[in-house]
């Protein structure tokens, strides 16, 4: 079967000096902070979608359709969204941005997969995951979790950010606020599992007084963040 080669044209400035083609997807190519499609027949790439703000980008990966995974050299993390179905073409031509967390690494590759073996018959074994390394030899893991999931967690998190206060008196919420020379604000749809995980470790006392928060029984709490730890 003979290969179709693919032609790379600027067919326009980007916003961010850095932007380098990072991602090819069948006839899609996903560079930096824009979104193309690959013109094979004319042997170029035409804009089809980009994110306005000025960042510096390092990986990016497609999680699921128009939603896709950046992380740039501020060490954090971000989420954006392709408008397919925008009644406008402005609309349609912007990426907006879903989620934003300050991870406090340098994310340097992005993969789908799994660091674990995956049981069929599973919950936690239909979630998606991406595998992310950084530049000190950090590997971790990216779930995409159910809505119904991620709002029980997000409680969870909310509670125990009331009883575990961080080194120094920094407070978590922030420490993963998205930081960089343009903007701070709140990390939005993303959740820090290590958070969530040492749940596990507190006092019986500190799980009782977070499971009355929860309203939910402290067997069960355990039961739903052990669940959480065979992601990875």
């Amino acid at each position: 079967m003979r290969k179709k080669s693919l032609k790379i044209e600027l067919l326009g400035e980007t916003s961010t000096a850095s932007t380098i083609i990072s991602y090819l997807d069948n006839a899609f190519v996903f560079i930096g902070s824009s979104y193309g499609d690959s013109q094979h027949e004319e042997g170029g790439v035409e804009e089809r979608a980009r994110d306005y703000n000025a960042i510096w980008m390092s990986p990016v990966e497609i999680l699921d359709g128009d939603i896709y995974l950046g992380a740039e050299n501020n060490f954090n993390l971000f989420t954006v969204r392709k408008n397919s179905e925008g009644a406008a073409e402005e609309e349609r031509g912007r990426l907006e941005v879903l989620g934003e967390y300050h991870l406090g690494e340098f994310i340097n590759q992005f993969r789908h997969g799994s660091l674990v073996m995956r049981l069929p018959d599973s919950d936690v074994g239909q979630i998606p995951t991406v595998i992310f390394g950084t530049v000190n030899g950090v590997i971790g893991v990216i779930a995409s979790l159910p809505h119904e999931q991620y709002l029980f967690l997000e409680k969870l998190q909310s509670n125990l950010r009331k009883v575990i206060k961080g080194v120094g008196g920094l407070s978590h919420e922030q420490w993963r606020s998205f930081n960089n020379e343009k903007k701070t604000v709140d990390a939005k749809n993303f959740l820090d599992g290590d958070l969530i995980e040492s749940f596990l470790d507190l006092s019986r006392s500190r799980m009782d007084e977070i499971s009355k928060a929860m309203e939910i029984s402290v067997e069960e709490l355990c039961k739903r963040v052990e669940e959480l730890t065979r992601l990875h």
